[in-house]
C-alpha cells in the first residue's frame, strides 16, 4: 500500500479513536493490549452490563505483571500547575490504581490507553514529573495517533484483528476494503453482489463500437456499484480511472474545467483521459448526452479510453444508452441473504416486486439484521401494502423499511436528508448528528464514503424517502457551531464541509441582512477566489472594536488581507499593512481576551513582516510564545521571517531554530502539525541550508517529507505547489526517486491548466514541475519526464504573457524552456527583466540558452558576467562547483578542451556533493578522451 494512503486512512482512524465511548475505549484497548502481548489477558473493566466497573484495574495478565488502564475523559493529557512543574491528576490516578493492583510481586508494565490526542510537550513534560521519573521504565502511554497506528498494524497483519476492529471503526473498515482504490472510487457496498448480465453488458455496449456508454435506470437499481463493480474488474486493461459526480459536470462546460463539488479541488478530466488508457465514470448525470459532448476526449478514445455515465433518464433511440438489466433471482437472493433451496413463498413473491431495486433488497436485510427482526414479517409488511407494491420508483418502500431504524439514527438520517445536501464530512457528520447515529449509519451502509477523502454521503433515494421538511438552516447553524469550537481554525474537514454545503451557507447569510461579522461570513471568505473577493468588499474596511468576537476578529481580519491581496503596488501595500497594525495595536490596548489577543498578535506579526519591520515582527512572535509556547503556527510564522531577505543574524538564526522544532514535531507525529503549518515548513526549506544538509543525509526523513506533499494534494490545499517546489529543489538531485514518485502518485498535475491553479502559484508550479521532469529523466522515466516538462511550460507560457518579470520569475520559466527544448523562449522571457535586477540565477539560465543554441561565444561571455556575480554572493558560495562546470561546458562547446577540463577540476575542487562529485568526475574522464 502507498505510504500516503496509509498515512490517511490511519488519519481517520485518529478521529473514530476519538469519538469512542467509555465502554469503547475498553473493548478496543484490551483487544489491542492482548494482540500486542502475544496472549489473553483478563478483562474486569467493565461489568455485566458493558458499564465501566471502578473496582479494580481495567486489564491485568494473569501473573498481574501487566497491568492497562483506559480512559475516555477531556483533558487527558493536560496538567495543573506551573509548567515547570506539572501536575497530570488523570493520568497520576491511574498509575496509582495500577502499581496498588500488585504491590508485592512488582508490576513489568502499565498501559495507559486514552481515546484523547496528547499535546505536542507532553512527553517531555510528563517525563520531568516526580511519578515519571520513578515509574517510566514501566509505562507504555498510548494516544489515540499510537493506538490508531498499532490498531492499522495489526488489522493489516491479522484478518481475525481487523475484524474486531471494523465493528468499532465503520470508516476504518470501508477504507481498507478500499485501499486499492482509496480516494479514486467510493466504497463497494458490503452487501453487494456482482452481476455478470450487467458487467457483460457494458463490455457488450464497447464491443459493438461505442466508447460512450450511459448505463441508465431508476435510483436505487444498482447503477453506480455496478459501474464500481465493472472498474474492479477491468483496472487491469486500463492505466486510469478517473470518478466525477454529474454535478461537477456543470451545463456548457468544458470536462477540462470540472470543479469538484465535492471538496472544491479541481481535475482537468480531459487532459487525464486523454493521457492514457482511462475509463471516465461520470455518476448520475442528470441529463441527456450525445457524442459532440466528448469531443475533447479524441485522444483518448483513439487510446482505447472508454466513458461509463449513470443516469436516471434515457434518450430514446441513442446508441449510447444502456437500460441496466435486472437483478437475476439467485444475485437477489444472495443480497437478501436467503438460500434458494429454502427461500419461502414470501421471500419469493418480495424478489418478485423488488428485484429492480438492489437498494431495497439490501436494506431490507441490513435493517433485519440491525433490529434483530424476523425478514419475512418485512416482506409481508411490504406486500400486503398496495401503495407500496405499486411505487415503480420504490421511495415508499424503502421509507417504510426504514421505519425501524432506532429512533435516534432515523433521526439523524432525517437531518441529513433535510438539509438538502446528501454529500457531508465525515468528521463533520459525526459533530452533526451524534457519533453514535453516525456509526449506526455507516454500518448499514446507509451512510457510504465517496471518492472525494474523508466525504461520506446517502443515497439519493434514501434522502428522497426519509426527507420531511427541506431546510438548509439548521445544518447552517451546525457549521457554525462546528467552526467555532474550533476558534476558526480551518481543517481540511472544515473547508469540506464549507464547500459542500456552501449553497446552504449562502442562503444563512442573506437570510441574516446586516449584523456584525460572524462565522458564516467567515466561512464563506473561505470559498474559491472569485467568490473571495465577492465577500471581502463589504468586509474589509471594517473596525475591530472593544469587545468584538473572535468570529468579528477573524472575518475582519481575513478580508482585510484578501484585499490586501489586490493592492499592487508595493509601497501602496505596506502602508495598508501598517494601516492594519494601528488597528491591531488598538485593539489589543483594549485588553480582548486570550483568543482574540491571540489573533491580533499572529496578524501584526505577519503585518509587520510584509512591511520589512523585521525585527519587531520577531518580538511580536515572541509575545505569542510566551502565551501560547506549544502553537505551531507561530514556529511556523518565525521560520518564514528568517527566511526573508536582509534580515539580521538573529532573526535568521531564530528562524533556523523554529525550523528545527517544527521539523522535530512533524518527522516525529506529523498528525500532531497542522497539515498548512507542515506544507509552509517545507516551504521555507530552501533559506535554511544548515536544515536541507542534514535532512539530505536521511532518506526515510525525506520520505516522509515526500508523504505529507502527497496528503496536501489529497486534500486540495491551495498550498501544495509552494511545498512542492521547495521540496523538489532540495532533494531532486540527491532523492529523485522520491520526487518521482510524487509526481507518478498525483498524475493529475501533468494535466493541470494554468487556468484552474491559483495566479500567484504558478511560478511554483512551473519550477516544481521542471524540478520533477529532470528527476524522472534522471530515473530513466522518459515519458514522464516529457509530460512533466510539457506541463511546466504551459505554466512559463501563461506567466510570460506579462510584459515584465521579475528575476526569479524569468529564472524559473527560462530553466522550464531550456528543458524543453525551446531556448529562444528562455531568452525572451530573460529580455523582460529590469537590467539593474539581473543576478548570477539569471545569467546562468541565459548561458545554458545560448549553448543550447550554439550561441558559444555569447554563452561564454555569459558564464564569465554570471561567475563574478556570483563570487559576491555569500549565500552561493557553497555551490560554486556548479558555475564552474557552467564555465566548462562553454569551452567545451567552443573547442578549447584544456579550459574545459581547468575549469572541471576547480568545480571538482569545489565540489561537497558526493553524487555530484562523481558526476564530474566521469565529465573530466570523457573529456580526457576526446
Amino acid at each position: 500500500m502507498f505510504e500516503h494512503i496509509k498515512k490517511r486512512i490511519i488519519k481517520g482512524l485518529i478521529e473514530e479513536i476519538t469519538c469512542l465511548d467509555a465502554t469503547g475505549i475498553e473493548l478496543v484497548g484490551h483487544n489491542f493490549i492482548s494482540l500486542s502481548e502475544g496472549h489473553n489477558l483478563i478483562h474486569h473493566g467493565l461489568n455485566k452490563d458493558y458499564m465501566p466497573s471502578g473496582y479494580t484495574v481495567d486489564t491485568f495478565s494473569h501473573n498481574s505483571k501487566i497491568v492497562g488502564e483506559y480512559s475516555a475523559e477531556k483533558g487527558y493529557f493536560d496538567y495543573e500547575g506551573k509548567s515547570d512543574n506539572p501536575i497530570y491528576h488523570k493520568i497520576n490516578k491511574d498509575i496509582n490504581h495500577a502499581l496498588s493492583h500488585n504491590e508485592s510481586l512488582g508490576l513489568e508494565k502499565i498501559y495507559l490507553i486514552s481515546n484523547q490526542e496528547e499535546n505536542p510537550s507532553f512527553r517531555s513534560k510528563f517525563n520531568s514529573t516526580k511519578i515519571g521519573t520513578l515509574h517510566g521504565d514501566k509505562l507504555i502511554i498510548i494516544d489515540a495517533r499510537e493506538l490508531a497506528k498499532g490498531i492499522y498494524e495489526q488489522s493489516v497483519n491479522n484478518p481475525y484483528a481487523a475484524d474486531f476492529y471494523k465493528g468499532f471503526f465503520p470508516s476504518f473498515s470501508q477504507n481498507l476494503d478500499n485501499y486499492e482504490y482509496f480516494g479514486k472510487l467510493p466504497t463497494i457496498c458490503a452487501s453487494h453482489v456482482s452481476e455478470e448480465n450487467i458487467l457483460n453488458a457494458i463490455m457488450n455496449h464497447y464491443e459493438n463500437g461505442s466508447s460512450i456508454c450511459v448505463l441508465h435506470g431508476v435510483s436505487g437499481s444498482g447503477k453506480t456499484q455496478a459501474v464500481i463493480d465493472f472498474i474492479h474488474n477491468k483496472t487491469d486493461a486500463f492505466g486510469n480511472y478517473i470518478w466525477i459526480s454529474g454535478d461537477d459536470w456543470k451545463i456548457n462546460t468544458s470536462l477540462s474545467s470540472v470543479q469538484r463539488t465535492r471538496g472544491g479541488v479541481p481535475v482537468n478530466v480531459a487532459g487525464l483521459f486523454n493521457s492514457t488508457k482511462s475509463i471516465l465514470v461520470i455518476d448520475d448525470c442528470s441529463r441527456g448526452v450525445d457524442n459532440k459532448d466528448f469531443e475533447e476526449l479524441g485522444v483518448g478514445f483513439k487510446k482505447n479510453g472508454v466513458v461509463l455515465l449513470t443516469s436516471q433518464i434515457s434518450v430514446p433511440q441513442s446508441k449510447l444508452y444502456l437500460s441496466i438489466p435486472q437483478f437475476s433471482k439467485k444475485s437477489a437472493l444472495t443480497i437478501l441473504g436467503e438460500d434458494s433451496s429454502s427461500a419461502s413463498q414470501v421471500c419469493n413473491e418480495f424478489i418478485s416486486k423488488c428485484r429492480f431495486s438492489p437498494l431495497i433488497l439490501s436494506m431490507t436485510r441490513k435493517i433485519a439484521f440491525d433490529q434483530k427482526e424476523d425478514r419475512e414479517t418485512i416482506y409481508r409488511e411490504v406486500l400486503d401494502d398496495p401503495e407500496l407494491v405499486d411505487d415503480s420508483q420504490g421511495s415508499s418502500m424503502i421509507r417504510k423499511i426504514l421505519d425501524r431504524l432506532e429512533p435516534k439514527a432515523l433521526h439523524a438520517l432525517r437531518m441529513i436528508a433535510n438539509s438538502g445536501q446528501n454529500s457531508h464530512d465525515a468528521q463533520f457528520l459525526r459533530y452533526y448528528v451524534g457519533v453514535f447515529s453516525c456509526n449506526t449509519l455507516q454500518k448499514l451502509s446507509i451512510l457510504i464514503p465517496e471518492n472525494t477523502l474523508g466525504v461520506l454521503r446517502i443515497h439519493d433515494l434514501v434522502s428522497l424517502a426519509v426527507q420531511n421538511e427541506l431546510d438548509s438552516h439548521p445544518i447552517a447553524i451546525s457549521i457554525e457551531s462546528y467552526i467555532s469550537d474550533s476558534k476558526g481554525d480551518m481543517s481540511p474537514s472544515i473547508l469540506r464541509q464549507i464547500h459542500l454545503c456552501f449553497d446552504q451557507l449562502l442562503s444563512e447569510h442573506l437570510s441574516r441582512g446586516n449584523r456584525d461579522a460572524d462565522w458564516i461570513q467567515y466561512a464563506l471568505l473561505q470559498y474559491d477566489g472569485k467568490r473571495k473577493r465577492e465577500f471581502h468588499k463589504e468586509l474589509h474596511e471594517l473596525d475591530i472594536v472593544h469587545n468584538s468576537t473572535l468570529a468579528t476578529v477573524k472575518t475582519v481580519i481575513d478580508a482585510k488581507e484578501i484585499h490586501s491581496y489586490t493592492i499592487n503596488d508595493y509601497d501602496l501595500r505596506c502602508a495598508y499593512y501598517s494601516k492594519c497594525i494601528k488597528l491591531f495595536d488598538k485593539a489589543i490596548e483594549d485588553s480582548p481576551s486570550k483568543d482574540v489577543l491571540l489573533e491580533l498578535l499572529h496578524h501584526k506579526g505577519k503585518a509587520l513582516r510584509r512591511c520589512g519591520n523585521h525585527n519587531q515582527a520577531l518580538a511580536t512572535f515572541n509575545n505569542l510564545l510566551e502565551l501560547e509556547p506549544d502553537w505551531h503556527a507561530t514556529h511556523g510564522q518565525i521560520a518564514h521571517l528568517g527566511a526573508q531577505n536582509g534580515v539580521d543574524r538573529e532573526v535568521v538564526t531564530r528562524g533556523e531554530n523554529a525550523m528545527y522544532i517544527l521539523l522535530k514535531d512533524i518527522l516525529l507525529d506529523s498528525y500532531s502539525v497542522p497539515l498548512r503549518v507542515s506544507l509552509s515548513a517545507i516551504a521555507r526549506l530552501r533559506s535554511y541550508r544548515n536544515v536541507t544538509q542534514e535532512l539530505n543525509r536521511q532518506p526515510e526523513d525525506v520520505k516522509q517529507l515526500a508523504n505529507i506533499i502527497v496528503m496536501s494534494a489529497l486534500e486540495g490545499l491551495d498550498q501544495f505547489y509552494e511545498a512542492y517546489v521547495s521540496f523538489t529543489s532540495i532533494f531532486g538531485y540527491d532523492h529523485s526517486a522520491t520526487c518521482v514518485n510524487i509526481a507518478e502518485v498525483i498524475p493529475e498535475m501533468t494535466v493541470m491548466p494554468p487556468n484552474q491553479v491559483e495566479k500567484k502559484q504558478w511560478v511554483s508550479a512551473c519550477e516544481a514541475l521542471t524540478n520533477s521532469s529532470i528527476a524522472a529523466e534522471r530515473e530513466g522515466k522518459g515519458d514522464l519526464s516529457s509530460r512533466l516538462i510539457v506541463a511546466s511550460m504551459n505554466f512559463a507560457d501563461e506567466i510570460c504573457v506579462s510584459e515584465k518579470l521579475t528575476s526569479y520569475d524569468a529564472r524559473c520559466v527560462a530553466k522550464a524552456y531550456i528543458i524543453g527544448k525551446t531556448p529562444e523562449k528562455a531568452l525572451d522571457a530573460i529580455t523582460k527583466v529590469r537590467e539593474q535586477d539581473v543576478n548570477h540565477w539569471l545569467l546562468y539560465e541565459k548561458a545554458k540558452a545560448y549553448i543550447e543554441l550554439n550561441r558559444n561565444n555569447d554563452a561564454l561571455d555569459c558564464a564569465e558576467n554570471c561567475f563574478k556575480l556570483v563570487q559576491s554572493d555569500i549565500k552561493a558560495a557553497t555551490r560554486i562547483a556548479i558555475y564552474h562546470n557552467l564555465l566548462s561546458k562553454c569551452h567545451e562547446a567552443l573547442g578549447d578542451y584544456e579550459k574545459a577540463q581547468k575549469e572541471l577540476a576547480m568545480a571538482i575542487n569545489n565540489c561537497s556533493n558526493k553524487k555530484y562529485l562523481m558526476e564530474l568526475k566521469d565529465r573530466l574522464s570523457a573529456l580526457g578522451n576526446l
